[in-house]
């Protein structure tokens, strides 16, 4: 019985006893199941994977290198699998239709990120980033940052903007208006899309770990297999070697390679275990940043997703209550339009949560809070801020509360200064004695309660996360690495037989017979390396000869038309050169050359 045949029976047999432990212990499972989805999250949270989400997307599409993928002939497109599907080959590819769209998508990732129409904008960011993030995925190399794409659709159909948004001091001063300062409570609104994006990356992970074990079983890993994938990274990036060889220490690369199909393997179940999914988190991110030191691939664009991971909301607390161990009392007239709105808008961006707000017009809450002492008539004339016996007034009471919020620590120099506060009192003064009160829907004393958590208020997170699950893993069962927006990750589970490389060369003949190859530096510069490689690379292996040869002419124009100066030459060869992988073996003569085709100019 071969290896690979044993190594598959393993992987049955463990998942057949994890199934089977999970249907004996199933009130367990259930459980576990029932407190990973109804969870309850801090908006804070989902609103900083908002902004860190959209900001990352703006970084990925560059206008130019849209632009130079635009005006590269047809016969160069190699449509992903899934992209007619979703009627992208349908969408013309021009200078003017990526410019468009790009503009399009700018504009709606910043209006997510600032949070104006942030759910509108996300969905719309989604919308146009398939085709602005799929042009260059049309020319032989898919780059994976299709979860930047999924995440945004989640977003857009999520309770998102409740923080850290426009939408958010909006909400808030309506919210005033009827009543109610509190800004939006945890609840599973906001836990639930945060579930959904760590679900979509444990099958990025899950599926390039299964097809590495089961096309290659244990072989993958332990075997010069891993060193011979790092050779062909680093000759793909012009003999580039990483400053620690890791490729010389037999062990360290086999032990990588196992723990790189254990991790993959695994990241997507230990998402249920809380405790398990923060060590999960931390060990995603060593994985990427040693695949970027080895490999050169480190996966920026789904680093910055971890930061879903991290519970802002329990960490600025904990902040708060180091900087302000005691909390700041500050009395409010709640039948004041102004002082509503005024409040509202405070505790959207009062992230320390260090500031207790209190209605003056609540006897019992002046009384827990040790507050009943002041003076009735003065509380309805002034806010106050109350600091155990410190007490500010006024204009001095905002400058208390501006200690308590970061947002506003920029402004605290200003405050202070002698001209800005004098000028803040008489504005606070005019104010305060000018303001309209209206009595609130609900009376004084009680507080407007927050609308309850409906499992139809998730509806839309629910369907469109459930549909990218179902969707990916779909594509992941099949290993469609090559496809988009959905897709596999890449797996590479093929076995690599040799430490060798074929790549194009072109050799241009001059007037004078002379011959030389041409440097295509200023090409990978424009594309990126791997991108134009594979490019490249796409054109040499085409099996239909007469297509091959018209794909090679159009590359000889694209190349002339960048230097005029070979529009002179006499003729031209395209050879497949391979060459060896091994970084010592860089420079020297190739292994083989084939000539594909002559043509004479």
């Amino acid at each position: 019985m071969d290896r690979l045949l044993l190594s598959r029976i393993a992987f049955c047999a463990a998942a057949a006893a994890l199934l089977a432990v999970a249907v004996i212990r199933r009130r367990r499972t259930a459980a576990l199941l029932h407190d990973f989805f109804g969870a309850a999250g801090h908006p804070l949270n989902l609103a900083v994977f908002r902004i860190v989400l959209f900001w990352t997307l703006l970084q990925v599409p560059r206008l130019e290198e849209l632009r130079w993928f635009a005006q590269l002939p047809a016969e160069f497109r190699v449509y992903p699998w899934g992209a007619r599907w979703w009627l992208l080959t349908a969408v013309p590819l021009n200078d003017a239709w990526v410019t468009g769209a790009w503009i399009g998508f700018q504009v709606a990732c910043w209006l997510a990120v600032i949070g104006l129409w942030a759910r509108p904008a996300a969905v719309l960011a989604a919308v146009i980033g398939m085709y602005v993030l799929g042009v260059p995925q049309f020319f032989g190399k898919v780059h994976h940052y299709h979860h930047l794409i999924w995440f945004a659709a989640i977003l857009g159909v999520s309770r998102c903007a409740d923080m850290l948004s426009v939408d958010a001091l909006i909400a808030a001063w309506r919210r005033a208006d009827q009543g109610r300062t509190e800004p939006s409570p945890p609840s599973p609104a906001y836990a639930l899309p945060l579930r959904f994006v760590w679900l979509l990356m444990g099958l990025m992970y899950f599926f390039p770990g299964f097809w590495k074990w089961w096309t290659a079983g244990i072989d993958w890993a332990w075997s010069d297999n891993l060193k011979l994938h790092l050779y062909a990274k680093w000759a793909e990036y012009n003999s580039w070697v990483p400053s620690w060889r890791i490729d010389q220490y037999p062990l360290a690369y086999r032990l990588a390679g196992l723990g790189t199909i254990l991790f993959e393997l695994t990241f997507l179940w230990c998402m249920v275990f809380p405790r398990l999914r923060v060590g999960m988190a931390a060990g995603g991110l060593l994985f990427h940043q040693s695949t970027g030191a080895f490999m050169k691939i480190s996966f920026t664009w789904l680093q910055a997703c971890y930061v879903s991971f991290v519970n802002w909301a329990r960490g600025l607390r904990w902040i708060g209550e180091r900087l302000f161990p005691r909390p700041l009392d500050v009395a409010y007239d709640g039948n004041c339009t102004l002082c509503r709105r005024t409040v509202a808008l405070l505790r959207t961006v009062d992230w320390l949560e260090r500031i207790v707000y209190v209605n003056a017009l609540d006897e019992a809450a002046l009384r827990s809070h040790g507050l009943h002492t002041l003076d009735r008539q003065a509380l309805v004339m002034d806010m106050h801020a109350v600091d155990g016996s410190q007490r500010w007034l006024g204009y001095d009471a905002y400058r208390a509360i501006a200690w308590r919020i970061p947002l506003l620590w920029p402004l605290l120099p200003v405050l202070y200064l002698p001209p800005v506060a004098a000028l803040g009192k008489r504005i606070y003064r005019r104010v305060a004695d000018h303001r309209t009160c209206r009595v609130p829907s609900a009376p004084a004393g009680s507080a407007a309660a927050a609308p309850a958590f409906r499992l139809r208020d998730a509806a839309g997170v629910i369907a469109v996360g459930a549909f990218l699950f179902v969707g990916n893993a779909f594509y992941g069962l099949r290993g469609l690495s090559s496809a988009w927006p959905l897709a596999c990750y890449p797996t590479f589970r093929l076995m690599v037989a040799a430490p060798e490389q074929a790549s194009l060369r072109i050799d241009v003949v001059e007037a004078d017979g002379r011959s030389r190859p041409l440097d295509d530096r200023a090409f990978q510069r424009q594309a990126s390396v791997g991108r134009w490689k594979n490019m490249v690379g796409s054109i040499m292996n085409t099996k239909d000869e007469a297509k091959r040869r018209e794909r090679l002419r159009r590359l000889w124009e694209l190349w002339a038309q960048a230097d005029p100066a070979l529009r002179s030459a006499r003729a031209v060869r395209f050879y497949r050169v391979t060459r060896s992988t091994v970084p010592e073996h860089a420079g020297q003569t190739p292994l083989r050359e084939e000539l594909l085709w002559e043509t004479t100019l």
